[in-house]
């Protein structure tokens, strides 16, 4: 498959609904109901203020998850549901958790903040693939 017919396999729709979806799967991942307790006490061990760059870090997060799912849509869209699913947690499995488990170790992060930032995106790319496979 060459570049063009990549591009040009990408289903937009689902693109975008999957984006935003990132997004509420992140709200909900980083809830105190979940690992949002967990996740801030790992954060930031010391309480030190953070000053947060709010149009940085959702405009960054959205352009980092709209290329990613554009990517999975280029390979994955009309492949079918199984195997869609299946490439997707390969995916996560394979080259995004270890490449965050890299940057975790190299900034001292804790295993179990890596735990809960790698499940998240486990499942995001998991049911991206889904989704994507049956588009």
């Amino acid at each position: 498959m060459n570049f063009k017919s990549l591009i040009l396999n990408i289903h937009w729709i689902p693109v975008i609904v999957m984006t935003l979806s990132s997004f509420v799967l992140g709200a909900l991942w980083h809830t105190k109901y979940l690992f949002g307790r967990v996740w801030s006490r790992e954060i930031n061990p010391d309480k030190i203020p953070i000053v947060i760059k709010l149009k940085l870090i959702f405009g960054g997060t959205a352009l980092a998850h709209f290329v990613a799912i554009a990517a999975l849509s280029a390979v994955l869209s009309g492949t079918g549901a199984i195997h869609g699913l299946l490439t997707g947690l390969l995916i996560s499995l394979v080259w995004v958790v270890p490449a965050m488990a890299g940057t975790h170790l190299f900034a001292n992060r804790s295993l179990k903040l890596l735990a809960i930032d790698a499940g998240m995106y486990i499942l995001l790319f998991t049911l991206t693939g889904l989704v994507m496979g049956i588009w």
